[in-house]
């Protein structure tokens, strides 16, 4: 346990630096300090976020595997198929948003887009595409690398997904209203073809 409590508080620390930097009042108090300077705010969002996953990554790869399970072949190519899914999944979404999203679009004017309510594409299947695949991944990846500290990082990063998948929704239904209401009603939150966790 020793080991993997340092790892639960990354992720936590993760999880709510996260938040913080995506509040709505945080931001609103940085624009008023920032002025002009504030368009730069997502791209250092990003930087701060992909410095604390690669702090928790490079921790991880450090720590001693303790195999719950043999993988056997049959796992191998059953779950293979999952995990090259989810990764498709996160593909497609960071495609599509990769500039938006990283706040690198600051950098380019020319690809700044203002986004919408999007409906359509994966969207029509699960409101939250990304963190779908990002999960899917995640758990496939786990069944064919079984390692205690990997189940860790699973119910860590999975427990804040929902989370912030939850936030999410609260701040797009205060966006777009009702239109949105029918689009939740229509679509499920995280986990496709399936009753709605939200």
């Amino acid at each position: 346990m020793g080991f993997y409590l340092p790892l639960i508080l990354l992720w936590v620390l993760f999880g709510l630096s996260h938040s913080l930097l995506a509040a709505e009042w945080w931001k609103g108090w940085v624009a008023s300090v920032t002025g002009v300077y504030f368009r730069y705010y997502r791209l250092v969002y990003s930087f701060i976020a992909l410095f604390l996953l690669v702090v928790i990554i490079v921790y991880e790869l450090r720590l001693p595997a303790d195999w719950l399970w043999r993988t056997s072949p049959v796992l191998l190519i059953v779950f293979s198929i999952p995990a090259l899914a989810g990764l498709l999944i996160m593909g497609i979404c960071i495609r599509r948003y990769f500039f938006y999203l990283s706040g690198i679009d600051v950098l380019f004017p020319a690809r700044q887009v203002s986004l919408g309510l999007a409906t359509g594409g994966l969207n029509r299947y699960v409101r939250h595409p990304l963190y779908f695949g990002t999960l899917l991944t995640m758990w496939s990846f786990f069944v064919l690398l079984p390692a205690m500290h990997y189940l860790v990082t699973c119910c860590m990063v999975t427990v804040y997904t929902w989370l912030g998948a939850v936030l999410e929704e609260k701040k797009l239904r205060k966006e777009f209203g009702e239109v949105y209401a029918d689009y939740q009603r229509r679509v499920p939150m995280l986990i496709p073809f399936k009753m709605k966790l939200g």
